[in-house]
């Protein structure tokens, strides 16, 4: 289960950051035509800078809410745990194991060292 989270967030994580750099190069694009349009008069350089610009500032929103939904998946994978410790202390006799509560929490980084 917490391996199926992390494939998913770092495929959520991909997806919205290919979609977040093609949004803005989109836009950027869109931005350089439609000021190319504008000294030359062009209406084919105005439509084509009006598509890229609709099309990077969409794509650009898109990408939000999918790299939210893969730090959430992210935070998911983390593991907690409870469970009880040894611990060594040191008595009159020497060291004696004692046991005591413990919390661990893993957050696997990198799928593919699992």
């Amino acid at each position: 289960m917490i391996q199926e989270y992390v494939k998913q967030s770092e495929r959520q994580k991909k997806t919205g950051l290919v979609m977040l750099g093609a949004g803005v190069g989109a836009v950027v694009l869109g931005t350089v035509l439609f000021a190319a349009a504008w000294d030359s008069g062009s209406g084919f350089a105005g439509g084509a800078s009006v598509f890229f610009l609709a099309a990077g500032s969409i794509s650009t929103l898109v990408s939000i809410p999918i790299i939210i939904s893969s730090a959430s998946n992210g935070r998911k994978a983390g593991k907690l745990s409870m469970g009880l410790g040894q611990t060594q202390a040191l008595q009159a006799p020497g060291f004696s194991p004692n046991a005591c509560p413990t919390i661990s929490f893993s957050l696997p980084l990198n799928a593919q060292k699992r």
